[in-house]
């Protein structure tokens, strides 16, 4: 089967490698030219767009954000050169309005469309173990099925835009662990405590997870070598708050923990790993 992933950045890249090594016959384009991609003999990394997409069973889009994916589709009329039987599946995070909205745009085009954002960062995206939170018909779901499942897990959620309210949801609590390892971990250092030798104590107990123990090691390192960025952290939160509406109950820790991580992008510190959330303590 022929598949084309638009977006080779930090997911992406590694997207396409795992869709390539499970069989898949993968072309791609990318905005930003990759040559370490190009020598992957793999993965076919056409001029354009359009190339890319001719003749693909699925284009799975992993784009920035939901403009991002708008300019391409629609500004730039890709969507238009995408086969009537290809089935449009968005793996970034863009908010469930707007891939509502393309999912309407992209059905007068006779095109199935299925939103999909993933949790599980470049490592997950490497091993082909990624969660994955779908929104759409279920028929189209079981379409999307067989390369979803090639990069991880994947849950059908329910209509399209579901599985991007699941992201961010995701998002929100995935912020909320940070701020509590970097609090934790705040606090121990203060009392003289060594936080690399008390990640590794706390493995196994109720403070355990996935965050503790690949954020909490780099917290305690002060390295924060990009995987998901405090960017684009800030950018789903904010997603998230615009669905909120007033008469809906707010989110207290959340609201705390986007404000650092706004205050953190605006201190520069936009493309560094969100485990440099820790930073706010003044680490």
């Amino acid at each position: 089967m022929d598949v084309c992933l638009i977006g080779l950045g930090r997911m992406g890249a590694p997207m396409a490698a795992t869709l390539a090594a499970k069989g898949f016959a993968v072309r791609a384009w990318t905005r930003t030219e990759r040559p370490d991609m190009r020598r992957d003999a793999r993965i076919t990394l056409l001029p354009t767009a359009e190339a890319a997409v001719a003749g693909a069973d699925a284009v799975i889009l992993m784009l920035s954000d939901g403009n991002a994916t708008e300019e391409l589709l629609f500004g730039r009329k890709l969507a238009q050169a995408i086969g009537k039987e290809a089935i449009v599946i968005d793996m970034a995070t863009i908010g469930p309005n707007a891939a509502r909205d393309h999912a309407a745009r992209l059905a007068k085009l006779g095109l199935r469309y299925i939103d999909a954002p993933v949790s599980g960062g470049v490592k997950g995206a490497e091993a082909g173990t990624l969660t994955i939170f779908a929104g759409g018909g279920r028929e189209d779901f079981a379409a999307a099925t067989p390369f979803l499942a090639a990069l991880g897990t994947p849950h059908h959620l329910g209509p399209v835009g579901a599985g991007q309210t699941a992201k961010l949801a995701n998002q929100i609590m995935v912020a909320i662990y940070i701020g509590a390892v970097a609090e934790g971990l705040h606090f121990a250092e203060a009392q003289g405590l060594d936080a690399s030798a008390l990640v590794g104590a706390l493995q196994g107990g109720f403070a355990d997870s996935a965050i503790l123990r690949q954020h909490g090691a780099k917290m305690a390192a002060r390295s924060f070598a990009p995987g998901g960025t405090c960017r684009l952290h800030l950018k789903d939160l904010d997603l998230a708050f615009d669905l909120i509406a007033p008469e809906q109950p707010r989110l207290h820790l959340g609201e705390a923990i986007r404000e650092r991580f706004r205050a953190l992008v605006a201190a520069g510190q936009s493309e560094a790993d969100h485990s440099a959330y820790f930073l706010t303590y003044g680490a």
